[in-house]
């Protein structure tokens, strides 16, 4: 009989090598039942099956929000939470001090369990293998209370043939070496952080994606990969973050971006290289709420005491009914939801008892939302751009796939929606916070 997996991490070290080898096995082993097996034998449902399956989660809520690393702070995390089911936070595996600057401090790590295991509302995934954990024993309580599980995407070979992924990269390869690649030789050497080896892989993904199914932007791509390799990063940079990396996550109902990486792929480049013209050669989406002001808890407890406000005007149960609606593809249910949502979130702001009541609730936020896909071709009226609303030149055609050759399941699978929420965390609004005419 196996050893139960409680007592065994609490008989070893959670974050002994063995322990974490033995984690690492059993995540990799799951992710091939659960999905690599399945896919052949077309038992997997790309638009309902997730993965990871909700049973590695505690107290899971719809929707279910990934939320970017790449922006994140403690403080920008309790300002999304609200808006979610359950907004899940991808845990990179960095030495204490480090995670303490980016994230929370570990000693604040049992409380946010406590958390986690009380609401459901904050789920966590594991964004590096196991074994990378290894001696970072600040994360023993995830490990022993959560059981968190890692954060597998879907791999190229569901896309295309071998011989076709092949086809792929060996095009991407001889277009590189034209002019691209010693772009991003250079690129890697002044910015330092990201290896060329590395932005070959990313990129190298995103166009194989791309062009497996069979979008019409790739022709852009390839032929600004020789005239102009800065606009070319761009629209790899682009379409990897809103096309390409949401097709390959099976968990996601929605995805939060901020405001500044949502509207600058270049915003990374040095001085040199930034472009002189931000364009995209079709819109992605659409702009359904732009710029509504909600509150932003600033710790744990606030957080708290806003759900409880918000889960009182029905917020979540709207934020479903919404997201919903993108995915399935359904215009009339979008517009009435977002009118609908649209009016909550007046009513919500304006209401003087959220302040008096919350405390360490110190400023206001952007909050936009827009729905990304095949979804907004759909909808017609005084809908904004989703690129165009963030400053980009853009064509008037939206993001197009030839689905010869594809079948059925897949050409669904590449075509789905998906709902995108913008948050400005670089603004604060505390001043315009609606004041009780009691305590004015």
């Amino acid at each position: 009989m196996h050893e139960p997996l409680a007592s065994k991490a609490k008989r070893l070290s959670i974050m002994d090598k063995e322990y974490l080898a033995d984690y690492e096995k059993r995540e990799k082993a799951e992710f091939e039942r659960l999905v690599l097996k399945k896919i052949p034998e077309e038992k997997f449902d790309f638009l309902k099956d997730k993965y990871p399956p909700d049973r590695r989660f505690l107290k899971l809520q719809k929707p279910v929000t990934a939320s970017t690393f790449e922006f994140e702070s403690i403080s920008d995390v309790w300002a999304q939470v609200p808006f979610c089911g359950s907004l899940i936070l991808t845990l990179p595996a960095l030495p204490e001090q480090t995670f303490s600057r980016f994230l929370f401090r570990t000693s604040n790590i049992p409380k946010i369990v406590d958390f986690i295991k009380e609401t459901g509302r904050l789920q966590v995934v594991l964004h590096n293998m196991p074994s990378d954990y290894a001696g970072l024993d600040f994360f023993d309580p995830i490990f022993e209370e959560l059981n968190p599980p890692l954060n597998l995407v879907v791999p190229l070979w569901v896309f295309g043939s071998e011989e076709e992924i092949q086809r792929c990269m060996h095009a991407f390869d001889a277009l590189g070496n034209v002019k691209y690649f010693d772009f991003l030789k250079k690129l890697s050497q002044l910015i330092g952080s990201v290896t060329f080896g590395d932005y070959v892989s990313r990129h190298t993904a995103a166009y194989t994606i791309l062009k497996l199914g069979r979008y019409q932007i790739v022709e852009e791509i390839e032929n600004l990969m020789v005239d102009d390799p800065v606009q070319a990063y761009e629209l790899l940079m682009l379409s990897a973050r809103f096309i390409t990396s949401p097709i390959q996550h099976l968990r996601y109902d929605q995805k939060n971006y901020s405001f500044e990486v949502a509207k600058a792929a270049a915003q990374s480049l040095p001085a040199v290289y930034q472009p002189q013209e931000r364009r995209f050669p079709c819109e992605i989406g659409k702009f359904l709420l732009e710029g509504k002001l909600t509150y932003a808890p600033l710790g744990l407890d606030a957080c708290k005491d806003v759900i409880y406000h918000y889960d009182a005007y029905d917020l979540r149960k709207l934020q479903e009914s919404l997201n919903d609606a993108i995915v399935e593809n359904h215009p009339d249910i979008i517009n009435e939801k977002t009118e609908a949502l649209s009016e909550i979130l007046d009513n919500i702001w304006n209401d003087p008892t959220i302040p008096r009541q919350v405390k360490n609730l110190r400023r206001g936020l952007l909050f936009s939302i827009a729905a990304i896909g095949s979804a907004t071709s759909a909808l017609t009226g005084s809908w904004e751009g989703f690129l165009a609303g963030l400053g980009f030149s853009v064509g008037a055609k939206y993001l197009d796939m030839k689905t010869e050759g594809l079948s059925k399941a897949l050409a669904r699978f590449f075509a789905r929606s998906y709902q995108a929420n913008i948050f400005d965390f670089k603004q604060e609004y505390k001043h315009q916070i609606v004041k009780d005419s009691k305590t004015a």
